[in-house]
């Protein structure tokens, strides 16, 4: 539609908003605007389209202001007038709109015509090698916030916490923990260092056990698994908030650095409405699509 329609003076912008469902294809939430813009780079590079692309706040303003929706499109007249709008995008719905309002074109560019490449996703070193734990059903995103300002290295590995609907209404539930590896910046576990642990600070009122972890340490030199936990929460309120210390050891894929790393979270124990449930890729690339709750069980949305 690029090629039929910007001739005629339309404009085409992609919009990187929060990933609809982590771990699909192993990308992780990004914490930073530069990590974000890197994400932008990797899409360029295995997408091969000429679109430009916009990246939203790291607050995800434009996300709220379209309804949370994670694959929405608009049409936007040169008034600033919204024309069309839709919460799932449709080719040939905007193919109509433009047809519309622009006017239709001679000959319509076909996918095939494109010849776009095809890239596979950023490898890595051995995958497969730790189990995965076995996270019970309908368990959704927390809020988690790193502290950006204590750590001196990227945030190599990023922490994504979830929690089951008891914990989100009651206070008192089963919590997860996983660290994962960002595959943007090609890293691994050095198993032949200490095994990374972690250690949680709660408040009065808040029981977690347990508190300190040490993940799994294989007889494999490096992997890329992430390194995973099952928690129980009890509070005498919901939405507590803790924090949580990590250490582990950095090793990029090239063997040019291998350091050890001290990072820190806070975690409010309220749902992340920017995020959806996971979807893990398997080392074999199938996707698990993930459970997500029964509309009966989610907790509602703020307004």
């Amino acid at each position: 539609m690029k090629l039929d329609y910007q001739p005629k003076g339309v404009e085409f912008f992609y919009i990187y908003k929060p990933l609809a469902h982590p771990e699909y294809d192993n990308y992780v939430r990004p914490f930073t605007i530069q990590e974000r813009l890197m994400h932008i780079m990797e899409a360029k590079r295995r997408l091969g389209s000429s679109i430009t692309w916009l990246a939203d706040t790291m607050d995800n303003d434009y996300h709220a202001l379209m309804g949370m929706t994670p694959n929405s499109e608009m049409v936007i007249d040169p008034d600033g007038i919204v024309v069309a709008r839709r919460a799932w995008s449709d080719p040939d719905a905007l193919r109509a709109d433009l047809e519309r309002i622009v006017g239709p074109v001679d000959n319509e560019t076909q996918v095939s015509d494109l010849d776009l490449p095809a890239q596979e996703p950023i490898g890595t070193v051995a995958k497969g090698i730790v189990p995965r734990v076995q996270r019970p059903e309908g368990m959704m995103p927390m809020n988690v916030a790193p502290v950006l300002e204590t750590s001196r290295a990227p945030f190599y590995t990023k922490l994504r916490v979830e929690g089951t609907q008891d914990l989100y209404e009651t206070g008192s539930g089963t919590l997860y923990l996983g660290f994962h590896l960002d595959p943007l910046y090609r890293v691994h576990w050095n198993n032949e260092a200490p095994p990374m642990q972690y250690e949680i600070t709660a408040p009065d009122g808040v029981s977690i056990t347990p508190v300190k972890g040490t993940g799994a340490h294989p007889e494999e030199k490096a992997d890329a698994d992430p390194r995973e936990f099952l928690l129980e929460v009890s509070a005498d309120e919901p939405g507590k908030e803790f924090s949580i210390e990590v250490r582990y050891y950095a090793c990029d894929d090239a063997l040019t650095f291998c350091v050890p790393v001290k990072q820190q979270y806070q975690v409010a124990m309220s749902q992340n409405w920017s995020h959806g449930w996971t979807m893990p890729t398997d080392p074999d690339g199938t996707v698990s699509w993930g459970t997500p709750p029964p509309r009966d069980k989610i907790s509602p949305r703020p307004e």
